[in-house]
């Protein structure tokens, strides 16, 4: 089996899995996609697919949420520190 790291815009590289089961991913895909050490992700499989998401934090989530859905909207308004509370 072949592992693919990258980007949707093409970028694919091989890598190796090691002894202990990690996959190297390459500086330059760290870098373009912004992955710094100690960065927790989500890995996950699709088909025969295994796919990498950074993980986001509920503070992150909340501050993404901010202002999404607007008053008079059909969804109701909601409160990103219920939303933070739930999440945990």
């Amino acid at each position: 089996m072949i592992w693919y790291v990258g980007k949707e815009v093409g970028m694919t590289q091989e890598t190796v899995i090691d002894e202990k089961g990690r996959i190297l991913i390459s500086k330059e895909v760290r870098n373009s996609l912004g992955l710094k050490h100690g960065m927790r992700l989500k890995p996950h499989i699709e088909s025969d697919r295994l796919i990498i998401e950074k993980s986001v934090s509920p503070d992150e989530f909340c501050a993404n949420m901010k202002g999404f859905i607007k008053k008079g909207s059909e969804v109701p308004v909601s409160d990103p520190i219920k939303l933070k509370q739930i999440w945990k």
